[in-house]
């Protein structure tokens, strides 16, 4: 039965920070420890302590508090042993009753347990909880758009009426993000038995690139320029066989863009030019003729820097 006493005690133990409590009747004689029901005794005691909420464990296990009796001639002297001191008290017997003499033992060493325990410790205090200190918001500059340097080579159509003449052009666009502004030249050769025609143009132009999708781009642009006219008629016999004629221009242009890595990319051209109209015209016979509006298409190789 004691033991089953301590077991609870250990779990009670083990579960909150409690005093340790031992008993220890193995001082009396043999007579006496039957003679007073020793066993009776030890159960009571350990009950009365775990009912004081301390912890009761066998005399063989280490406790922080130690109760013991043994026989006096007058009687039972009771001792209990704590940290710091030790308290002793005598039990007469033979007075009453075994029950009186368990009940008197049970209440002094209660009272001796409670003298003899240790003061409790006071709690650690609960560590400071972490200061955050709140930074100042790091403001970060963003970084500017690095300007692109496009350089463009291409080949295309001149549409004048009724004629079609090949076109070269070369270009070269300066940007900034999505903006930009461009720089063209171009060079239309016209010739036939009777009249070789140059048409060379020059013009800056402000663009746009609108992303379609990943690599395709559409590039609406305007433009203003000059176009310097030139002509050679073939007959060795008429007069006023070449002539100049400069004329200001102005393009609406848009360009599909095709980009292949990152620097190359194809791109499709087509533009609409208003310029000053010009016809050359022999003894009645129109040899060659632009009106105002003259339409270019083309395809080209752009490279970035």
């Amino acid at each position: 039965m004691l033991a089953l006493f301590c077991a609870f005690s250990l779990v009670a133990l083990t579960q909150s920070p409690v005093v340790s409590v031992s008993f220890d009747l193995r001082a009396l004689p043999e007579q006496d420890y039957r003679r007073w029901d020793a066993v009776e005794l030890e159960r009571k005691v350990a009950l009365r302590l775990i009912q004081e909420g301390f912890a009761v464990v066998s005399p063989q296990s280490p406790a922080q508090l130690r109760l013991r009796a043994s026989r006096t001639p007058e009687g039972l002297l009771l001792e209990a042993v704590g940290p710091r001191q030790r308290v002793e008290q005598g039990v007469r017997v033979g007075r009453g009753s075994i029950a009186e003499l368990h009940l008197e033992v049970a209440q002094k060493l209660s009272e001796m347990t409670r003298a003899v325990q240790p003061e409790p410790e006071p709690p650690e205090p609960e560590p400071p909880l972490p200061e955050f200190v709140l930074q100042p918001p790091v403001e970060v500059a963003a970084a500017p758009a690095r300007p692109e340097l496009d350089l463009g080579l291409g080949l295309g159509t001149l549409w004048h009426g009724p004629g079609v003449d090949p076109h070269l052009l070369l270009s070269v666009r300066r940007g900034l993000g999505a903006f930009g502004l461009e720089a063209e030249a171009g060079l239309g050769v016209s010739r036939d038995a009777a009249l070789t025609v140059f048409e060379a143009q020059g013009g800056a132009f402000f663009s746009y690139r609108l992303p379609v999708a990943e690599r395709l781009q559409l590039e609406p642009g305007v433009g203003a320029g000059l176009v310097l006219h030139t002509f050679r008629l073939e007959d060795a016999w008429a007069s006023g066989r070449t002539g100049t004629q400069v004329s200001p221009a102005g393009w609406a242009r848009m360009k599909l863009r095709w980009r292949f890595t990152e620097r190359l990319a194809a791109e499709l051209r087509v533009a609409l030019g208003v310029l000053r109209p010009v016809t050359h015209v022999r003894e009645g016979e129109t040899l060659w003729s632009r009106g105002g509006v003259r339409l270019e298409t083309g395809a080209q190789l752009s490279w970035g820097q």
